[in-house]
């Protein structure tokens, strides 16, 4: 099988985790009762976060491996 770099996998990661806090951000959006707003709360801002962080770690690997960093 075609086996991809690991830094495209991990963005991969990263836009499915994007989507799904777009997704609850919607979900807040249309419908903001408390239990959504809570999930939210708990769930889509932690996604946020991990998200940032594989993004900025595949694009710090892929700069070293470039040996421009």
């Amino acid at each position: 099988m075609n086996e991809r770099p690991v830094s495209v996998r991990v963005l991969q990661i990263a836009v499915a985790l994007t989507a799904v806090f777009n997704l609850l951000a919607l979900l807040v959006l249309l419908r903001g009762t408390p239990i959504i707003f809570t999930a939210f709360m708990f769930v889509g801002q932690p996604l946020l976060v991990v998200t940032l962080i594989l993004l900025v770690g595949a694009v710090l690997a892929d700069l070293r491996a470039k040996q421009l960093l």
